[in-house]
């Protein structure tokens, strides 16, 4: 590594005072076995700072990132410089604090999925119900105005011009309901009802434990059902006021971190400070005096490619 990064790694963990693992790039299985295979090291810490920088990926990945870590660590801190997005928000809940840099921002929880009509583009569960909530408005509006275009015109009272409304009504909105799939629609809220289940459960285990159920309920709804499109930034303010544990990411910290993620070329990273208690010799220390403090761990994924962390 560059000495500019082992410096900044190093003092990012000056200023945190805890071990600090640097998390960037996509979660998914890949990410979750590498996490596992450091998380043995973080036994003998009880707190943790993790610089994320992630547009997301699979909320069950992250349930068991997150599972990997707090089998060992009691305090875990999230440093946000820049994005953590989707999957990575969830796992900011289960984070005791969030630190937001300038630029740093969160997003909906709503899942990506396919759509059962075969597209290779991923969507968000909720355009089947925002679709189906349009449709239902467009379908009142239509009978409100049939009903006052026969009120206008004739002399009848409104269950008589509702009877008479009924087969015009219907010949334009039952065209529109028939492609309505309900299997989709289906799936669609079974995947929202998951993020939200997860979302409660981290809530309730670690980040947000000291909050009632209701709280977290609010919390987990907004953030899964509420907003209208899946890349929505949800900046500090906003986290704020929607409840969330999010503070100001101080200066020095943030430069640290962009420094850090600008010339990081591994995914995952993790630097630990010297123990305190731990005594090293003469001879360890003329073997490891050009090595930064920390561990590399090599390890080769599925595809081969050799990651370090």
């Amino acid at each position: 590594m560059e000495e500019e990064l082992v410096e900044a790694l190093q003092a990012l963990v000056g200023m945190r005072e805890r071990p600090v693992l640097c998390f960037c790039g996509e979660i998914d299985q890949i990410t979750v076995h590498s996490v596992r295979s450091i998380a043995l090291q973080l036994r003998e810490f009880e707190t943790l700072s993790v610089l994320l920088d992630s547009p997301g990926g699979d909320i069950e990945d992250a349930y068991r990132i997150v599972l990997a870590l707090r089998r060992y660590v009691k305090d875990i801190e999230v440093l946000v410089p820049r994005w953590a997005k989707s999957a990575a928000t969830f796992f900011c809940l289960s984070a005791n604090a969030v630190y937001m840099g300038q630029y740093g921002e969160l997003g909906p929880l709503d899942p990506q999925r396919l759509t059962l009509r075969g597209s290779a583009i991923p969507v968000s569960a909720l355009e089947s119900f925002n679709a189906l909530e349009q449709l239902l408005s467009y379908s009142l509006d239509s009978l409100d105005g049939i009903v006052k275009r026969l009120l206008s015109n004739a002399p009848l009272d409104i269950p008589y011009a509702l009877e008479h409304a009924h087969p015009l009504f219907a010949a334009v909105v039952s065209p529109l309901y028939s492609q309505v799939d309900p299997h989709e629609l289906g799936e669609a809220g079974r995947s929202l009802a998951i993020s939200q289940e997860y979302a409660m459960r981290v809530m309730k285990r670690w980040g947000y434990s000291e909050m009632g159920d209701d709280e977290r309920w609010r919390i987990a709804w907004r953030l899964t059902w509420d907003y209208p499109t899946h890349g929505f930034v949800i900046d500090l303010d906003e986290a704020k006021q929607i409840g969330l544990h999010a503070e100001r990411l101080d200066e020095e910290s943030d430069m640290l971190c962009h420094t850090i993620l600008d010339k990081l070329a591994t995914p995952i990273h993790i630097e630990f400070p010297f123990p305190q208690d731990i005594q090293i010799d003469q001879g360890e220390q003329d073997e490891h005096h050009d090595r930064p403090k920390g561990e590399d761990i090599v390890e080769r994924s599925p595809d081969g490619q050799q990651n370090t962390f």
